[in-house]
Formats: C-alpha cells, structure tokens, sequence
C-alpha cells in the first residue's frame, strides 16, 4: 500500500518510505507499526532504557530489537550510555526523531 501525503512538506517522503516499509494501520482495534514506532517515540523523549520501551510498548524482544534498529539506523532516536556509574544504553529522541513524531502524530490525526 502507497500513500502520498503531499501536506507534509520535507518529510512527505520519508513517511512515505516509512509506510512503504513498515506497513501502515491495521484497520481493526490492533495497533498498526506506525502507532507502535509514535509510543517508542514518545518515550524516547525523555529518555528511556530498551526494557522500560519494552514493557510499555508491549513488544518481544525481537521486536523491540527490530524497532530499535529501524529508528537508529535512521537517526530518529540515538543511544547513549547513562551519565551515572550505570553501564546500561538510555534510547533518546532526536531533531529528526522529533519532526518524525510531530508528522506521524498528524497523520494519525487525519485517518482518525
């Protein structure tokens, strides 16, 4: 499925490649990927370790790594080491993660 969204100016085609490759909605009362990438972002916000994300997002492991490794690859959240003793990675948002969010939050808006 191919979905243009011309009002979205400079992001239009990465959305559009998002959708291309992460499917859109699902048309029921399950959440689509792009509803689980906006929850993995909005707690990327304020910074969270991969379990927290796992366990208010809902997801396995696998798919928590899958996720992950979509939205850093893309530069839309970056991880970092806590600046405590700990060793353990926080999962941070970035600019473009930001934009990103804003964008899908509109888009979900619109098919609502």
């Amino acid at each position: 499925m191919y979905v243009t969204l011309k009002i979205f100016g400079k992001l239009n085609k990465l959305i559009n490649i998002i959708i291309l490759e992460r499917g859109i909605f699902l048309i029921n009362n399950r959440r689509g990927e792009l509803e689980i990438l906006i929850d993995i972002l909005n707690l990327a916000s304020r910074g969270v370790k991969k379990t927290e994300i796992l366990y208010q997002v809902n997801l396995s492991y696998s798919q928590l790594k899958n996720y992950l490794s979509f939205l850093t690859e893309r530069d839309f959240v970056r991880e970092e080491r806590d600046n405590n003793e700990h060793t353990y990675k926080i999962f941070r948002i970035t600019v473009k993660g930001e934009e990103l969010l804003n964008m899908l939050n509109q888009v979900v808006s619109y098919l609502k």
